[in-house]
């Protein structure tokens, strides 16, 4: 399995220097229809095994909605796709900064198709994260979309 090393929370790759700040670009697009009617669910497909991050697909800059109709916010995999928590995979906001009464992960530690944040107070501000999950050959994902919370 090909290991990619990132320090995810920082935003700063292994070797120390920093990702080039981006900002979203474009308008967001409401949160994606499906899962159950309290969660935004974005769904990510993966179009080659390569899992290099133009394979990656998902909405870029989503708007998370009014949190008192969207408390939770689910990223789903493909078939053959896990998050693996213990194994450092997951959805980490790239500002460190971030207050931490926004947002908590809510994911067991057992591998999973889904990764999920409980939304625990919006503030319309619009964040940066970071995508980590795996197939049974390689290490996948990172990604870096933006939502609106």
């Amino acid at each position: 399995m090909e290991e990619r090393s990132h320090s995810l929370l920082a935003a700063y790759p292994v070797g120390g220097k920093p990702v080039n700040p981006s900002a979203p670009s474009g308008r967001p697009v409401p949160c994606p229809a499906g899962g159950s009617t309290d969660s935004c669910t974005i769904p990510i497909k993966v179009t080659d095994p390569s899992c290099d991050a133009d394979k990656i697909v998902l909405e870029h800059f989503v708007e998370l909605g009014d949190i008192a109709h969207k408390k939770r916010i689910t990223w789903t995999l493909p078939a053959g796709y896990v998050f693996c928590p213990r194994a450092g995979d997951g959805v980490f906001l790239k500002d460190p900064n971030v207050p931490d009464d926004l947002f908590d992960p809510v994911n067991a530690a057992k591998c999973s198709s889904s990764f999920e944040w409980k939304r625990k107070k919006p503030n319309g501000m619009d964040y940066e994260y970071l995508i980590r999950f795996r197939s049974a050959q390689k290490i996948c994902g990172v990604k870096d979309p933006w939502a609106r919370n």
